[in-house]
């Protein structure tokens, strides 16, 4: 027992390019003269929202635990000794001082890339952040329209940042240079934009909005394609053919696939309900939709292979080794309430579990949506044959919010969705196999999302409103190897580079942590001032 206290066209009417300014020069809103955009189409606020709304309150009940504590909960097939010391969390003061004011406190997670020694970091005060990873200094920070909606993508001396003004946009997406973040240029839409880049030229970036799917080439736009409905998802890009997807005002929806060269149109597929596209892989597109949906699609044609229904609503994330699609998904259930809760930080918490999903279908039920049991499967790629399925929290509602698969084994975690144990959660080890249990640790926590490196699972977590922890947990056995408590809750995967693992807290705070024990390298802004 562990116990922690813690038809192209093109036209360039919604790009606009510009020159390289000095610092001091570039006006600190690059939109001050008014977005550029192109296209009028919204989506509707009440097919956009009208189920995230319902998931919201969902999850409204789950994140928060009074208190830090791990038990591990042996499974029959474990074997392994549990180590019983452990290193406890020392809680760090918000810093204060003269760089405080740099990362607020937003209620919002922090979107951080690293790259090149150099960690992009993304807010909800709708600013950019360079911030050197040796040491935590702060390169430049750049300003744009609206929060940062999705994690920076970096290539070849340039770092593009979505963001977002408002529900229902406009959204913008900016070109930075990395050295100095000066801008090189941008691209504005009345709807939501999801970015790509291009696997073979690190100079083209495709984007799917409201406009269609468009190829820019160092800010100038290569061509345009016009789509039937909204774009429901972040094109994939395999083999030169843009794979993109989008739901259609009568609850169905489509998928493309353009050849990335020009953007002709390949072929088009209709789809079940609201299609995203999160795998292409050995000649296959991967379609998951809601209402449990998985379809193989050949990739040259769009002939579909087959299609399977798995008992879920929501398809959280979906993984394909060895010949075989792991997904994780969650049954929703109806419930005459919900349970009440307060708080922004709740609302906030919940919203980032919707961008993982990226589920904004139009809302089908007619009843609320209380309740949820989270569930593994393992499908059989060739044919679509499930292999074995495991039922999370023995059956028992909760919201599954983190799923990898490697080396042989299956990994998740859950949090509680009702009753007395709404403050812990759980993380799992399944036999890849056969969805036997490996090992299964009982947290008393709210956990996020982790990643999985090394062998060591490294998990973030949330303790109320006001702190929260990574824990290290070896992934072969689920013991403790250390943990680290922040003061605010953690929402996004941990970064690991350089032997050095990077969190950022929904009150503003990046913390540098040493992989192999946590200690602390640095946090920023400083305590003081210092």
């Amino acid at each position: 027992m562990h116990d922690l206290e813690s038809t192209p066209v093109p036209d360039d009417s919604a790009v606009k390019v510009v020159q390289p300014q000095p610092a001091e020069e570039r006006p600190s809103r690059p939109l001050a003269e008014g977005p550029v955009t192109a296209g009028r189409r919204k989506l509707p606020r009440a097919w956009q929202y009208t189920i995230a709304g319902g998931i919201v309150l969902l999850v409204l009940a789950v994140i928060f635990g009074s208190f830090l504590s791990v038990g591990h909960q042996p499974a029959k097939q474990a074997t392994q000794s549990r180590p019983t010391s452990e290193t406890k969390p020392s809680y760090l003061p918000t810093p204060s001082g003269t760089e405080g004011d740099l990362f607020p406190n937003l209620g919002h997670a922090l979107l951080m890339t690293i790259a090149d020694d150099v960690a992009y970091v993304g807010t909800a005060d709708e600013r950019i952040y360079a911030l050197r990873i040796s040491n935590g200094s702060l390169l430049w920070r750049f300003e744009v329209e609206g929060e940062v909606s999705r994690q920076p993508l970096v290539a070849n001396g340039v770092v593009y940042i979505s963001s977002l003004a408002g529900q229902n946009g406009p959204s913008h997406i900016y070109a930075l240079r990395t050295g100095d973040g000066r801008l090189l240029w941008q691209y504005s839409s009345n709807s939501f934009s999801y970015i790509s880049l291009s696997t073979t030229d690190s100079n083209v970036a495709y984007v799917s909005s409201g406009e269609g799917i468009s190829a820019f080439k160092n800010g100038s736009l290569l061509w345009r394609v016009a789509i039937s409905g909204f774009d429901s998802g972040v094109p994939q890009i395999v083999n030169g053919v843009v794979y993109a997807s989008s739901f259609l005002e009568n609850g169905s929806g489509e998928v493309y696939a353009l050849r990335a060269t020009d953007g002709t149109v390949l072929w088009h597929n209709t789809a079940d309900g609201f299609p995203v596209i999160p795998i292409v892989a050995d000649g296959v597109a991967y379609i998951t939709s809601d209402g449990g949906v998985l379809t193989a699609l050949r990739a040259s044609d769009g002939h579909q292979l087959w299609k399977q229904t798995i008992d879920a609503d929501v398809i959280q994330s979906v993984q394909m080794v060895n010949g075989v699609i792991y997904t994780a998904a969650i049954k929703m259930s109806p419930g005459a309430s919900i349970a009440p809760t307060t708080g922004p930080l709740l609302e906030t918490m919940a919203n980032a579990l919707l961008w993982n999903t990226r589920q904004m279908a139009p809302a089908r039920a007619t009843i609320p949506l209380k309740l949820g049991v989270s569930s593994v499967y393992a499908i059989r790629a060739s044919d679509g044959k499930p292999v074995w399925h495991y039922s999370l929290a023995n059956g028992k509602n909760s919201w599954v919010n983190w799923f990898a698969v490697e080396q042989g084994a299956v990994y998740a975690s859950t949090t509680p969705m009702d009753g007395d144990d709404t403050s812990q959660g759980d993380v799992y080890a399944l036999q890849s196999g056969n969805g036997s249990v490996l090992w299964h640790d009982k947290l008393k926590v709210s956990p996020f999302r982790a990643l999985l490196a090394n062998g060591v699972i490294y998990l973030s977590s949330s303790k109320g409103e006001d702190a929260g922890a990574v824990y290290a947990i070896q992934a072969k056995n689920g013991s403790l190897l250390w943990s680290y408590a922040t003061s605010g809750p953690i929402q996004e995967s941990p970064i690991l580079a350089d032997k050095a693992l990077y969190v950022g807290t929904i009150n503003g705070i990046i913390y540098a942590l040493q992989a192999k024990n946590g200690a602390l390298l640095w946090h920023y802004p400083k305590a003081n001032g210092s």
